[in-house]
């Protein structure tokens, strides 16, 4: 017996199409969904990585205040290590030093101080109508009408003073060579000296002036 195919050919071709229909729409949607998570996925990624720069070029932006500010804050506590070394100079604790070991290194048995005094002078240039205070038995420069100025430590001359008595005058010459031998401390010179009684025994009364001189230190 011969097969007949009762399905006519329109109807068949149609359902073949639509087959194929149905199968290029799920591969479409397939390959659609497939981009989404991917996009989600690379968005996600530049999303994470561009917090990731943001919070990195904060942190720069930090550091580089951070640094700034440090920067700063050296150059301050150097400024202030200056005018404090500057202070200090000015109030010549380093020469009150100097001087201090050159009388203990140049004592000499027979000698000894009643006081003891400092004084600063500052230096002018050639001409300068400005003054400035001497210790006694120095040169003074006349002062009137000068303008106030603000001297520099390399500009201030720091002398002393020494009041005093010696048992005989070769003690007192051996002190003032000795004296005058001590590093930092230059131009020692004799102001004023005299025999006199000192409860019932002669001594001579002395007035010793020097300059204390830092750079002259060895």
């Amino acid at each position: 017996m011969a097969e007949f195919d009762l399905i006519p050919p329109d109807y068949a071709r149609g359902r073949i199409l639509r087959r194929r229909m149905k199968a290029l729409a799920f591969a479409l949607a397939s390959v659609a969904c497939l981009v989404a998570i991917a996009w989600l996925g690379l968005h996600s990624l530049i999303s994470a990585e561009s917090g990731k720069a943001a919070r990195l070029q904060q942190a720069k932006q930090l550091s580089v205040k951070g640094e700034a500010a440090a920067q700063e804050y050296r150059q301050r506590k150097r400024a202030v290590e200056q005018q404090l070394e500057a202070l200090d100079e000015l109030r010549g604790r380093d020469r009150v030093r100097i001087f201090v070991r050159a009388i203990d290194a140049a004592y000499v048995e027979g000698v000894w101080f009643d006081a003891l005094r400092f004084y600063r002078r500052e230096l002018l240039p050639a001409g300068d109508p400005r003054s400035a205070a001497a210790p006694p038995g120095r040169a003074r420069a006349s002062a009137q009408n000068a303008a106030p100025r603000v001297a520099t430590p390399a500009e201030i001359e720091h002398y002393a003073e020494i009041a005093g008595h010696a048992v005989n005058h070769s003690a007192l010459a051996e002190f003032l060579r000795r004296l005058g031998h001590q590093p930092g401390i230059a131009d020692v010179r004799l102001i004023d000296s005299g025999m006199r009684p000192h409860a019932e025994v002669a001594a001579i009364d002395a007035r010793i002036s020097l300059l204390i001189d830092a750079r002259g230190r060895q």
